[in-house]
């Protein structure tokens, strides 16, 4: 007997141990990948903001390293979109531009792979959507950091950005048409509201109203200093319900079904009381995500962060510990969550 309990105690321990390594090597994996995705991420905005600079100061513009870093961006999301699209929530102060174009760029080959276009398609939609703002480098910067609303006149100049971008990429003739046509009509809409034209239905581009959906959602969500940026959920809730007549509602339920349930970056509730972020999905599994605890059920931070799979755990846990039980908002319980990608990229 004594035998039999000492040897059940011995499974239960291996069982504890082996566990606790797979939690280990997934945690080192997950690391090792976003701090790959981030280098990545670095040099891509490093790229764009160096033709930005150019562009800004009337000099010729190179877009070799732009390209070739969206290249590098498409071919690391074929392998595993999870990191680069977790790293949409990091942002850098005094770089609003940047990251909302790079989010764009990203999110864009995200829906294109979702959708199944074509390895041209999806590049032509990553170089579109990391330059479809660089007219702004046009406007005055004091016009796009006022805090409040813009008047009827300064709007209008805003709103020059389209022109401006299309008119200095197309004379420097170093991108495709098709490119050209997303900087050109990303704030067309389909009921004719847009501009710079007032096109209308199917006379905007395809792929124009795919980065114009992305850079909707991505300002909704996006921390850029003149309001609280929505969670995503909220932001695709908000989507969903006004901006079908200006997308096309199909095309908006397409970029919903994306981005899933629950999108990355998502900050959840599980049953335990514990507070974790969604770091990656699960295709199988859409209610059962990767997360990262950001507090345990005693509301305590732990270091470092454990990652959890939330499908590898067995339903009878599932409903007592492990299942979600609600979507949080981290401004609201005080988390700053492009503070903790941060902390996660420098391990």
């Amino acid at each position: 007997m004594a035998a039999n309990r000492q040897a059940m105690g011995g499974d239960v321990t291996t069982t504890v141990i082996k566990e606790l390594q797979r939690q280990r090597d997934a945690r080192s994996a997950f690391t090792a990948e976003v701090q790959k995705a981030a280098h990545l991420h670095a040099r891509a905005r490093v790229a764009l903001e160096r033709v930005a600079a150019e562009m800004r100061s009337g000099k010729p513009f190179d877009l070799d390293d732009v390209k070739r870093a969206v290249l590098e961006m498409f071919e690391n999301l074929g392998r595993n979109t999870n990191p680069l699209l977790w790293l949409v929530n990091l942002r850098f102060q005094h770089a609003h531009t940047s990251c909302h174009c790079l989010n764009t760029c990203i999110l864009s080959m995200v829906f294109g792979l979702h959708l199944r276009k074509k390895r041209s398609e999806i590049l032509t939609l990553g170089l579109g959507g990391i330059l479809h703002d660089l007219g702004l480098t046009r406007i005055p910067p004091l016009m796009l950091e006022k805090p409040e609303k813009l008047s009827d006149t300064e709007l209008e100049i805003v709103h020059q950005h389209a022109r401006e971008g299309y008119a200095a990429l197309k004379a420097s003739g170093q991108v495709t048409e098709e490119v050209l046509s997303i900087v050109h009509r990303h704030h067309e809409r389909a009921d004719g509201n847009g501009y710079p034209d007032g096109l209308f239905g199917e006379s905007v581009p395809p792929l124009a109203r795919m980065v114009a959906i992305v850079d909707a959602y991505d300002t909704m969500t996006g921390d850029y200093g003149y309001r609280p940026p929505m969670t995503p959920s909220e932001a695709l809730r908000r989507l969903n319900v006004e901006a079908g007549e200006e997308y096309g509602p199909e095309l908006v339920q397409e970029f919903i079904r994306c981005l899933g349930t629950y999108p990355l970056g998502s900050v959840v509730e599980l049953n335990s009381g514990a507070v974790v972020m969604v770091v990656g999905s699960n295709p199988q599994a859409r209610l059962k995500p990767v997360v990262l605890q950001l507090r345990d059920e005693d509301g305590k931070s732990p270091r470092p962060r454990p990652l959890y799979d939330l499908a590898s755990f067995p339903e009878s846990e599932t409903a007592e510990i492990w299942g979600i039980h609600h979507l949080a908002n981290p401004l609201v319980m005080g988390l700053d969550l492009p503070g903790i990608v941060s902390e996660e990229i420098s391990g």
